[in-house]
């Protein structure tokens, strides 16, 4: 399959393959899977809520019931170089402490990180982080547009961020 025809056609098959269309929708659910067993790993039973939840994708609580919380999973799938695309509403406080982000980095082998935040917390870095990247004209010299979404990465991150990684005594729990 060397000549550009054939390339094409393997595009179009690539393009063409559902499965291939919904690797996002797929990425996303293998992050919230991935939390779940390593909350249930520690004792905290995780349940996946319905896809069209727009705020969280867990809820989980300790077997006692007398800790639940709501989780948002975003998934970064291997070999991303761009890092976590959030809806650009993740910059809207929501004043909830049972709220969280877990941010998963799937790895090769099967292997994640996960960097653990309330949710208000990782709102505010990404607003400080759009707001600097908006700011900051382009190599024209142009001013940036608005966009719908807001990148988070680990160029954006600074130690408290690192000292989040697969901390998972940042959530609410006794483990």
């Amino acid at each position: 399959m060397s000549s550009k025809k054939d390339l094409g056609k393997l595009k179009v098959k690539f393009k063409n393959n559902p499965i291939m269309q919904n690797s996002n929708n797929i990425t996303g659910v293998t992050g919230e899977y991935y939390v779940c067993a390593e909350l249930g790993y520690r004792g905290i039973l995780a349940i996946p809520t319905p896809k069209n939840n727009p705020l969280f994708d867990l809820l989980a609580t300790d077997l006692s019931a007398n800790q639940i919380i709501a989780v948002q999973v975003k998934t970064m799938s291997k070999g991303n170089k761009q890092g976590w695309r959030l809806n650009k509403d993740i910059c809207l406080r929501k004043n909830n402490p049972n709220l969280y982000v877990i941010l998963v980095n799937l790895l090769e082998e099967g292997k994640c990180d996960y960097y653990i935040y309330p949710y208000d917390t990782l709102s505010e870095k990404v607003e400080k982080t759009y707001s600097n990247y908006i700011k900051t004209p382009k190599r024209d010299g142009t001013q940036r547009k608005e966009v719908d979404f807001r990148w988070f990465n680990h160029n954006d991150f600074d130690e408290s961020d690192l000292n989040r990684k697969n901390n998972w005594s940042l959530l609410p729990f006794n483990f």
